[in-house]
């Protein structure tokens, strides 16, 4: 607006307002300052600086008692208003996630989406549903500077090498196992290192990393697997297994929702119970107070839970 005085309005601050409401509303300096816990001398010179700002006395002398002037008993009312409005600026707004509209971006893999998808769009169609949920397919290496450049509102997923500065909450721990073809290897039911070692394997880099930390486990143990395969599909490793005396590693996680079209794959504990990858919900710190933010990280929370359990 081209009619706010701006060199004026900086001589005043809120807390010069708050302070003239005080001393208008109570016409006492002793009450003002036990109100605003302040001094009296502390009050008395804000008085002075005040009337000095209006051009007024504000408050005078009316026998025992201080008295306004017209131009104060003016000002009161809009003063009162003012202050009501900009403590009503400063306060959060409620959050309703009825009245959310709009679009959330949220980075996933696919796999992470048969797991977790169902049960959060059925959320958000229940307690949010005119916001829409977009889902992008994206490598882990590129999250961060999608959440720096806003192309993203949150990623879900396995995350080995993030940045520090990112804020992030682990939604769950999805322990390894051996996954093989009951009608192509009989397997024990838990597998140690040279057990494990034994069969051909198959490999994908459903991480997005080459880096496995199933060879460093057998390495650990002075052991080494023969990888006869290795595809960026996780679709082909069932049908792979179907024709093949092989196994492949996987978290639990995957090899839960890849058993489920087909009736033959089998899975087995491993003896290091501690290999594992952790899935967590990451964000731009901006975010961290926002009301949308912690509405959809309670819900993918409420949905893992509900996956693992």
């Amino acid at each position: 607006m081209n009619d706010i005085d701006a060199l004026r309005l900086r001589r005043l601050d809120l807390n010069s307002l708050a302070a003239l409401h005080a001393l208008l509303s109570t016409r006492s300096v002793s009450q003002s300052a036990e109100r605003l816990c302040l001094g009296q001398p502390a009050v008395s010179h804000i008085l002075k600086r005040l009337r000095e700002q209006c051009g007024d006395p504000l408050l005078c002398r009316d026998g025992r008692r201080m008295a306004l002037t017209p131009y104060a008993e003016a000002l009161l009312p809009r003063l009162e208003a003012w202050l009501a409005q900009a403590q009503t600026l400063l306060a959060p707004s409620a959050f309703d996630p009825s009245q959310l509209e709009g679009v959330y971006r949220l980075a996933m893999p696919d796999i992470l989406e048969a797991a977790l998808l169902p049960g959060l769009i059925e959320a958000l169609q229940a307690q949010a549903p005119r916001l829409r949920l977009e889902v992008l397919a994206m490598p882990a290496s590129e999250v961060p500077a999608a959440l720096d450049e806003r192309r993203i509102d949150g990623a879900v997923g396995h995350f080995p090498q993030l940045p520090a500065r990112l804020s992030r909450r682990l939604l769950f721990r999805s322990r390894f196992v051996c996954v093989h073809h009951a009608e192509r290897l009989n397997l024990p039911a838990r597998l140690d290192a040279q057990r494990l070692a034994e069969p051909p394997h198959l490999y994908t880099s459903y991480v997005g990393s080459e880096d496995s930390m199933v060879d460093d486990y057998l390495r650990a143990h002075g052991r080494e697997r023969r990888v006869i395969a290795s595809t960026a599909s996780l679709l082909a490793i069932p049908l792979l297994l179907a024709r093949l005396p092989a196994v492949a590693v996987l978290p639990e996680l995957l090899a839960r929702l890849l058993r489920r079209g087909d009736d033959g794959l089998r899975w087995r504990s491993l003896e290091e119970g501690n290999l594992a990858i952790a899935v967590e919900h990451v964000w731009h710190p901006r975010r961290d107070a926002d009301p949308l933010l912690i509405f959809m990280d309670d819900l993918l929370q409420k949905q893992a839970g509900a996956w693992q359990a």
